[in-house]
């Protein structure tokens, strides 16, 4: 790398980083008003407020990432415009591309690594965010447990449930067994039941086997094809069985859309999800390639506040793009590649079209 490279990618470094630790620290200051009223309500731990912020901050950085790298484009490019060195890098021979490589390999970089950052560390402190919240600061039952993608809950003192599968929208569940334990944590009744159904206020089991077992060590069994069962849960109970993308790792979230798609749910919306996942990170470097045609403009000219607008218009729209073009993909209106991809395509074209017409 050249001294001018250097240079460029060390001014652009110092702009990155204290806009994205001041975007980071108005994120978690609106984070932290939003919650500590209801917090405070809950009489929580400050140790637990504090873990619940700390977990919070890779999401918050991976969010603010594309408005700093936007942001610190037009910072870095501006100041080397007012002091004129951009005419005097182009003096020297230094062409737009050596000029602007700098901060788009820093775009590639950086969208590199919170792809990687997105399918590990941030869904793994999302989910430990969110469990703190729930059961250590707002003390909500805690007695169901996801192991193995398997969810166990425990209906009262002697009962477990386990449930292999639960629907997207927690009215049905699959794979259903429920263990009645005596008061010597012996087995005297169990039942299997193929599925579960909330429906009208109560659960009813489908297609299954009661089993009591006798002392003499005789099974009775009793088969039916509907049973209904007294469980004092509702179905927003058993949402801890119920995979939310956010909390997925990318490995995690295809076994998760592959176990759907085997059991005959319909997993588009995962596959959308998942692909959105491992699209987003590179928006950063989309907004390097549309901000600098704007950041470049002669900084005499009224020509400065209106691309600026235009930039931040467009980091706007691909907000709203990437958002509809997802919502789409949920509802089979696009194929899943195209809502989680098109956004990025699409201004990846748009920010190719201006950086090749930027007017040397």
């Amino acid at each position: 790398m050249s001294i001018i490279s250097r240079y460029i990618l060390k001014e652009y470094l110092k702009f990155f980083s204290v806009v994205l630790s001041i975007l980071s620290l108005v994120y978690l200051t609106i984070e932290f008003l939003e919650k500590i009223r209801k917090f405070s309500e809950r009489d929580a731990e400050i140790l637990f407020v504090v873990q619940y912020f700390l977990f919070k901050i890779p999401k918050i950085i991976f969010d603010v990432a594309p408005l700093a790298v936007l942001i610190a484009t037009f910072l870095t490019l501006g100041m080397f415009s007012r002091n004129n060195e951009i005419i005097a890098f182009k003096s020297s021979g230094v062409s737009l591309l050596k000029l602007t490589a700098p901060l788009l390999l820093f775009g590639i970089f950086l969208s590199s690594a919170l792809f990687f950052l997105n399918g590990t560390l941030v869904p793994s402190t999302y989910k430990k965010a969110k469990m703190i919240q729930e059961i250590k600061i707002e003390k909500k039952n805690d007695d169901g447990r996801l192991v193995q993608n398997k969810m166990w809950l425990r209906l009262d003192s002697r009962t477990l449930f386990n449930i292999e599968l639960v629907e997207p929208n927690r009215q049905k569940m699959f794979g259903v067994n429920i263990y009645y334990l005596g008061s010597d944590f012996s087995l005297p009744e169990s039942i299997e039941a193929e599925g579960l159904t909330y429906k009208d206020g109560s659960w009813i089991l489908s297609k299954g086997v009661h089993r009591t077992f006798q002392p003499d060590g005789t099974v009775q069994i009793k088969r039916f094809d509907e049973e209904r069962i007294g469980i004092n849960k509702k179905p927003d109970d058993f949402k801890q069985a119920v995979a939310e993308p956010e909390e997925m790792t990318y490995r995690r979230l295809r076994a998760y859309i592959d176990r759907l798609s085997g059991d005959g749910f319909d997993a588009t919306r995962y596959r959308v999800d998942l692909l959105a996942k491992q699209a987003f990170p590179f928006v950063n470097f989309m907004m390097v390639l549309v901000g600098i045609p704007f950041a470049l403009q002669d900084r005499r000219s009224a020509k400065v506040a209106r691309g600026a607008a235009l930039s931040l218009g467009l980091a706007l729209c691909y907000w709203l793009v990437f958002s509809v073009t997802l919502t789409l993909g949920r509802i089979n209106v696009l194929p899943p590649w195209i809502a989680a991809w098109g956004a990025n395509l699409l201004f990846l074209g748009i920010g190719s079209y201006l950086f090749l017409n930027i007017r040397h």
